[in-house]
């Protein structure tokens, strides 16, 4: 009896050491982890603090794709991401306070014929083939392999292709405002898939 009373004793007083030191160990990482750097910290408007956030938006916008193609049906999934480029693109327009004045779709396509600009833009029939060299954020040139949305620009590794829809929504806004006509659009190759640019296919009604 009594070398059972003791074991037992003996039993919470070393259970009582292990759980306060587990505690002590958990509040000096937690001591730690406050201490590592304020530059980080929740609220900080510091650029180290930035990178903290894209650092999360990037697991954010993964698992968010994830969550869209586990639910919803491809056709809905594409539909969610066009209407999300359709919306991106007449913010960014609205944000310059810039319009696009609509050109006849003819007139512009014999233009682009008789002077190609670069070999971005090749146009047959009522069919236009565009390459994206530019930023959805800046509209100015941007560099190869750099995606057009700022949102996923280090290419989150296991990104699902369901994202790139959202560029296909931007491209149709755009080339429908141009030429105040419907377009189609085909997502041909994109930087997300491991091209150097963000192809399409531009059919005009």
């Amino acid at each position: 009896m009594g070398e059972t009373s003791l074991d037992r004793k003996e039993l919470f007083t070393s259970a009582g050491k292990l759980g306060m030191a587990t505690c002590l160990c958990a509040l000096g990482a937690t001591r730690l982890l406050a201490e590592q750097s304020p530059e980080t910290a929740p609220g900080a408007a510091t650029p180290a603090r930035a990178v903290k956030r894209m650092e999360f938006s990037d697991l954010w916008v993964r698992r968010f794709m994830n969550v869209l193609d586990g639910t919803l049906d491809e056709e809905t999934r594409k539909k969610v991401m066009v209407a999300n480029g359709t919306a991106c693109f007449r913010e960014w327009i609205a944000s310059r306070g810039r319009t696009i004045a609509p050109v006849a779709f003819e007139a512009w396509a014999a233009k682009v014929k008789e002077r190609p600009p670069d070999d971005s833009l090749r146009v047959e029939g009522n069919v236009i083939y565009w390459e994206y060299t530019g930023s959805a954020e800046t509209g100015g040139a941007s560099p190869e392999g750099v995606c057009l949305c700022p949102m996923v620009e280090s290419k989150p590794a296991g990104l699902s292709r369901t994202f790139c829809h959202c560029s296909v929504g931007y491209v149709k806004e755009l080339y429908e405002q141009r030429f105040a006509r419907l377009v189609k659009v085909e997502l041909l190759d994109s930087v997300l898939y491991g091209g150097k640019r963000c192809r399409f296919k531009i059919t005009v009604a």
